[in-house]
């Protein structure tokens, strides 16, 4: 998606800017995917399941990466192009990038 302007830190009230009150769109494709924890010491990934991350489609704005949490799972007799609501999304802008995060899905 294309960022609107840089600040820090996860908030509800950048999500909001960013997306503008567009509701988003599920992009099931394979599913969630898995994201490891990174062990600094051993400089290797664990087998330790941090987060998942799913992506959605904002009509108008693009596609954007929603982590999750580690034990989300996409729920059952949810379509593809199913529009969504988050619970508790949050994002954040780094160097221009944007970060979303969610609870999970309603």
């Amino acid at each position: 998606m294309q960022i609107r302007n840089v600040n820090g830190g996860y908030s509800k009230e950048e999500y909001n800017r960013q997306t503008s009150g567009v509701i988003p769109q599920i992009l099931i494709g394979s599913g969630a995917r898995k994201k490891y924890s990174y062990d600094d010491e051993k400089k290797t990934y664990t087998d330790t399941i941090s987060s998942v991350e799913i992506d959605a489609y904002y009509p108008g704005l693009g596609v954007q990466v929603i982590k999750m949490p580690g034990d989300f799972k996409i729920p059952k007799g949810l379509e593809d192009l199913s529009e969504i609501e988050l619970i508790k999304p949050e994002a954040c802008v780094v160097n221009r990038k944007l970060y979303v995060r969610a609870k999970g899905i309603k």
